[in-house]
């Protein structure tokens, strides 16, 4: 073994050069493979925080005479999502349906298995159907002394319509329901139903609240059963008031002596004053 180096060589003309420019294209290429990873992964990044991205556009302007809302709104107004126009076509033709003389406000508009809507004028309550019966408005109305109340809540409508099969070719697949509105004040915070041994909360929404339970379009409204009862609670579930508590009471305008709330053959002394409402 000898620990002598081989003799020095002489590499043959270029080939010195050829080798120097290979070593070079080999490192670039290792330096453009590791810049490659990140620029991939900065690359992914980007296709997910695409992906991610909720793109938000107008709601289409729902049509005004005959009124399809397609989400529940909460409160009625260009503000909430249900636009103004549409607002004001509610308004006119459930008056106009209703053939009440006085301004209608919308309170309330329902878009459930039934399109409905729930409106106040100064003297009256209007319970409006969109779109039933192929017509666009449909409504009934009942005398109320709208500005005050018979304590915490009133009650106001309280009815059933029986399913589409009993009504005619115009109804055919409309469920049969059970009604209840009416107005609250501000200690209200939620309002039930009882009925058919269910008990439902109803919606509410400016100082009001409203409730349809739904049956199958076969339905037939019961005989022999007892009535519907609402029950009010305040924010931490105390009992404010029954609909069978207002069926024993009476009460009175305080500006005016009137009884407006239960029998109206009593007196003012025998009977409670009414609040303002709102």
């Amino acid at each position: 073994m000898t620990s002598m180096l081989p003799p020095t060589r002489d590499l043959p003309p270029g080939r010195q050069a050829r080798i120097r420019a290979e070593i070079e294209r080999a490192a670039t290429g290792r330096r453009s493979r590791r810049l490659a990873v990140p620029i991939l992964a900065a690359a992914a990044a980007v296709a997910v925080v695409t992906a991610g991205i909720v793109v938000l556009r107008p709601a289409p302007t729902l049509p005004v005479p005959a009124v399809r809302i397609t989400t529940s709104p909460a409160t009625p107004s260009a503000g909430s999502g249900v636009p103004q126009e549409t607002v004001e076509a509610i308004e006119t033709g459930c008056a106009k349906a209703a053939g009440v003389q006085g301004k209608a406000k919308l309170h309330q508009l329902m878009d459930e298995q039934t399109r409905w809507a729930l409106l106040y004028t100064e003297k009256e309550v209007l319970l409006c159907s969109l779109d039933a019966g192929g017509k666009d408005y449909r409504a009934g109305f009942g005398k109320r002394a709208v500005a005050l109340l018979p304590g915490h809540f009133s009650v106001e409508g309280g009815g059933a319509t029986a399913g589409g099969m009993h009504l005619g070719p115009g109804y055919a697949g409309t469920p049969g329901y059970r009604e209840a509105v009416g107005r609250i004040d501000s200690k209200v915070a939620r309002v039930t139903v009882t009925a058919d041994g269910n008990t439902v909360d109803a919606k509410i929404a400016n100082g009001t609240y409203a409730l349809r339970i739904y049956y199958s379009p076969s339905w037939a409204i019961p005989q022999g059963v007892p009535d519907p009862v609402v029950r009010a609670y305040d924010a931490g579930g105390t009992l404010l008031g029954t609909s069978s508590d207002l069926l024993k009471e009476c009460f009175f305008d305080p500006a005016t002596g009137e009884v407006v709330y239960g029998d109206e053959r009593k007196t003012r002394d025998q009977c409670q004053p009414a609040s303002p409402w709102k």
